[in-house]
């Protein structure tokens, strides 16, 4: 019995030391950069009640890259005021890898407003699910980021 308690607390030790290492190797080597595909918004104002596009731009932060498969995802919350469709992540320009994406097209969203909906500035609440990687540190890793999508509604 007590060669048995001797074993798992020794067990335990060990997973706990290596937890700890590891935890100082993240934090000595790797970062956990914020946004690394930040968002650039334009064409954000739409009629009341017709149809708009609004395009959002896309910059890779220097020193990363934003992997191809799985393509990053962007989901919108589903709002009473507005129908939104997106469009699919698009390369703008071949990068030296062609795994990676060398840059991006903007990303299209259509929205329609519900006719009885006031004009005024909204927001639409996504997520956005990329992959990407470091080129200076050599890791990659999976970004779930919450985007605040301004919108704004005018008369005509």
């Amino acid at each position: 019995m007590s060669l048995l308690l001797f074993s798992i607390r020794t067990i335990w030790v060990a997973l706990s030391l290596a937890l700890v290492s590891g935890l100082q190797s993240v934090a000595a080597g790797q970062t956990a950069p914020e946004r690394v595909l930040q968002a650039r918004y334009s064409g954000n104002v739409i009629p009341a009640a017709s149809a708009g596009e609004l395009q959002i731009g896309w910059a890779v932060k220097e020193g990363f890259k934003i992997a191809k498969n799985p393509a990053p995802r962007l989901q919108i919350k589903p709002l009473s005021q507005f129908d939104v469709a997106v469009g699919s992540f698009v390369e703008g320009s071949a990068g030296e890898d062609a795994d990676y994406f060398g840059s991006l097209k903007p990303l299209l969203l259509k929205i329609v407003p519900v006719k009885a909906l006031q004009r005024g500035k909204y927001r639409l609440e996504a997520k956005l699910t990329y992959f990407y990687c470091s080129e200076l540190e050599k890791y990659c890793s999976r970004s779930i980021e919450t985007l605040a999508i301004p919108i704004e509604v005018a008369n005509k």
